[in-house]
């Protein structure tokens, strides 16, 4: 139990991170496929299996909480403050992991070429995040009225960010950046505004369960390759992480 609220606790911390990704952190730490066989068939097993599933999920999403929560004011202070150590932590954490996602699969040139397709999925990302954060992601000032529009705004935001969460390699939070709301919502999240909060936590609870099921389902069908693509994700997410962190100053 206190493995898996440790676990969450670091996807949570991961999610509020500019260019660090939930998946990718959930991959490294050994819980994504159990992860995404419990979000995406939770309502699709008997009882006894879903309390399984219930109790799993219960410790992540504490887990998960408690990181943003704990950690959300820490990070905006360390990525303004010290943005090339906080890159250089993150990148050194996850390039020794590379080999311990690869390691109990063939090497073969199929599953290489898996790799390559995988970086260069999430290279045009970087690229198109860092084209449109140009204009989007210094989006700063204050929001004082919560209107309807604005609320669902922020649940397509979050439907669209609970979906990069459980994608490995890209971050809710640089989507939310790219969008000109990530600023805004770690403003709700360190005031405690809790309207706003759920409207996003809404989308992203949809976006999660949705791509969670579709994700689960290649994995059961295509794991050794898949596998693969994750992992030239996360080799790429390295530079992902230093160009979204240099550009969100």
């Amino acid at each position: 139990m206190i493995g898996n609220i440790v676990k969450g606790l670091a996807v949570g911390v991961a999610n509020i991170i500019p260019g660090v990704s939930g998946g990718t952190v959930a991959v490294l730490l050994g819980i994504y496929e159990k992860l995404t066989d419990a979000i995406g068939n939770f309502f699709l097993v008997n009882s006894q299996k879903k309390r399984e599933y219930f109790i799993f999920l219960l410790q992540i999403v504490l887990g998960a909480t408690l990181g943003i929560l704990l950690f959300a004011k820490l990070i905006a202070w360390s990525i303004q403050t010290y943005p090339n150590m906080t890159a250089s932590f993150f990148s050194f954490c996850i390039l020794p992991s590379l080999f311990y996602i690869i390691k109990p699969y063939q090497k073969t040139k199929k599953n290489f070429c898996f790799f390559f397709l995988g970086a260069l999925f999430l290279g045009i990302f970087i690229f198109l995040s860092v084209y449109f954060q140009k204009d989007t992601g210094a989006e700063t000032a204050p929001v004082t009225m919560i209107s309807v529009s604005y609320g669902i705004k922020l649940f397509f935001c979050g439907l669209l960010a609970g979906a990069a969460m459980i994608i490995p390699g890209i971050s809710g939070s640089l989507l939310l950046l790219v969008f000109g709301e990530y600023y805004h919502i770690l403003s709700f999240l360190l005031q405690m505004k809790l309207l706003p909060l759920v409207y996003l936590a809404l989308g992203v609870a949809l976006g999660l369960v949705l791509f969670s099921k579709g994700i689960h389902w290649i994995l059961q069908r295509k794991k050794e390759k898949t596998m693969f693509f994750i992992a030239g994700i996360v080799f790429m997410s390295i530079f992902q992480i230093w160009t979204s962190l240099s550009n969100s100053l």
